[in-house]
């Protein structure tokens, strides 16, 4: 069988049960807060920084000290819209056949979680605090049969939790 550019497959495709789409969802945006608390100190000492540069006495402290200051500044200009453009898309995705999480960030990492959806025993939503329960996010755990939460069946900054394990729940008892 003659395949498009040119290529030869030496099966036919059948798709008995196609998979679909039923969410597809981004975590909530508390994520980026820590971020952008340490590139707004990061952009305050490097500011802090080229004013002391104004002040030196001494022209190679100044120098030192303003090229410091701006390196500071631009490396917490970059590296917040490097995290924002890592994170602005969706990362979560529940289909019929399965759960899949992303955890990118652009050129560092490219992690994606692949969770079967007949092999979830359970799901547990954890929202801890004042401020998870406000802002409606939270942790949602997973269960596969293991004895304990780890990372790759965690899915952290999840917004709305208790909606979206509860459509994992219809998912997987349709199932």
């Amino acid at each position: 069988m003659d395949c498009r550019f040119g290529i030869v497959c030496s099966f036919p495709f059948t798709l008995m049960d196609p998979e679909r789409l039923i969410v597809c969802a981004s975590t909530h945006w508390m994520k980026y807060v820590i971020n952008a608390l340490k590139n707004h100190f990061l952009v305050f000492l490097g500011i802090v920084l080229l004013f002391a540069a104004n002040l030196a006495v001494q022209q190679s402290v100044a120098i030192i000290t303003c090229v410091s200051g701006a390196l500071l500044a631009l490396y917490a200009h970059h590296n917040f819209f490097h995290k924002l453009l890592s994170e602005s898309m969706f990362d979560i995705f529940i289909t019929t056949e399965r759960i899949i999480y992303f955890d990118d960030s652009l050129i560092i990492s490219n992690n994606e979680h692949e969770i079967p959806s007949h092999r979830i025993a359970g799901i547990e939503v954890s929202q801890e605090g004042v401020i998870q329960n406000m802002l409606n996010y939270g942790t949602l755990w997973i269960d596969t049969g293991g004895s304990t939460a780890d990372f790759k069946r965690s899915i952290p900054y999840v917004s709305n939790p208790e909606e979206l394990s509860e459509k994992i729940a219809q998912l997987v008892h349709n199932e």
